[in-house]
């Protein structure tokens, strides 16, 4: 089964670049569809990883050789030359290259023919760590008082077809919001415990219920989820963190609880692959209404039924946090670097327990 899931994350992994080498195509001999500048892959374990390498070769050669140097969690790269299979008639390439997580990494790709050089290429500032989907309403994406900035250089962002260092505001996000958002500080806390690039792909809406999500729903959300959540592949991130409520702050507790159910469920068994979701505790409006109990109970019956894993209680993060001096539902710079550090948080001590010692 495993084995299955990793062919199919190859296949799914080498088409999603291939949809976007028109943007990324380079005036080189050499065509490298994967890796991205930025990309972070997931890692399998604590010390196991891989990066996908695939392209295209123009000029005539018999060798395609890759290596990859940099500093991982084990010290230095040992950077040697490995021959990368071309398949003749396309001269194409697509292999996994085995490597301990850590970053940034440099790819260098050279080809020969007979032993003489024919061409080379290569891709700067990829990675293998931990990587994250994103998805709900405004705090979610890029609704926060002000853009922030990652601090550390270690945390990127994608939107599908590209990656780059994840300074607000995100891309990707289905709404087209251009504020600030939690997620630089948390990918600085979690790079700053675990040392290994973070990347995220953040596809959230704002001002959305959970019934706009739903599969079948009109507005898209759903598929725009799943869209990012097929590219990245099987085995491609780690969790999906949800972070919504506040648009269903009345709605009956069972209702919220079938409904984001249906999404989390729906959403493993179309991407055929089992992945953890993350669900907040968030139905903050405003100082006089800083919490709802009806979808605060809905999201806890998640978590105590297993159908979640528990996210931070972001309801705690009251006035001092929030834009508008206070008055505001969603948060100003210090509510974004305390919101993404909650969830680094909450993560980590799931992650602390899947990794082990």
């Amino acid at each position: 089964m495993f084995r299955s899931i990793v062919r199919f994350a190859i296949v799914t992994a080498v088409l999603t670049m291939a949809l976007g080498c028109a943007v990324y195509a380079q005036d080189s001999e050499i065509t490298v569809l994967s890796p991205r500048k930025y990309q972070v892959f997931q890692r399998q374990g604590r010390y196991e990883g891989y990066v996908l390498v695939s392209g295209s070769v123009i000029p005539d050669c018999d060798r395609l050789e890759v290596r990859i140097t940099g500093k991982s969690l084990k010290g230095e790269l040992p950077g040697k030359w490995q021959a990368l299979p071309l398949v003749a008639r396309t001269k194409g390439f697509a292999s996994r290259i085995a490597v301990v997580p850590g970053g940034w990494y440099k790819l260098e790709l050279r080809a020969t023919k007979n032993g003489r050089f024919m061409a080379q290429e290569f891709v700067e500032n990829i990675g293998v760590g931990e990587v994250f989907v994103g998805a709900g309403q405004s705090n979610s994406t890029n609704y926060g008082q002000f853009q922030t900035k990652q601090t550390s250089g270690m945390v990127s962002s994608f939107n599908g077809t590209a990656w780059r260092i994840a300074d607000d505001p995100q891309w990707g996000v289905h709404d087209n919001s251009g504020g600030g958002s939690f997620w630089p500080s948390f990918g600085d806390a979690m790079y700053a415990k675990y040392h290994v690039p973070i990347g995220v792909a953040t596809t959230g809406h704002g001002g959305t219920s959970t019934t706009q999500w739903q599969p079948d729903a009109p507005d898209g959300l759903f598929p725009w989820m799943m869209t990012r959540i097929y590219q990245l592949g099987p085995l491609g991130f780690r969790a999906v963190l949800w972070h919504q409520g506040e648009g269903d702050a009345q709605m009956p507790t069972e209702e919220y609880v079938t409904k984001l159910s249906t999404v989390i469920n729906r959403s493993k068994a179309d991407a055929g692959w089992d992945f953890p979701w993350f669900v907040a505790w968030a139905s903050y409006h405003n100082a006089e209404h800083p919490s709802w109990p009806l979808v605060r109970a809905a999201q806890k019956e998640l978590w105590d039924t297993g159908v979640a894993l528990e996210g931070p209680d972001t309801d705690t993060l009251t006035a001092e946090y929030r834009d508008y001096d206070g008055n505001g539902i969603h948060f100003n710079p210090k509510g974004l670097k305390v919101h993404g550090e909650m969830w680094a948080e909450k993560v980590g001590a799931y992650l602390d327990a899947v990794l082990g010692k």
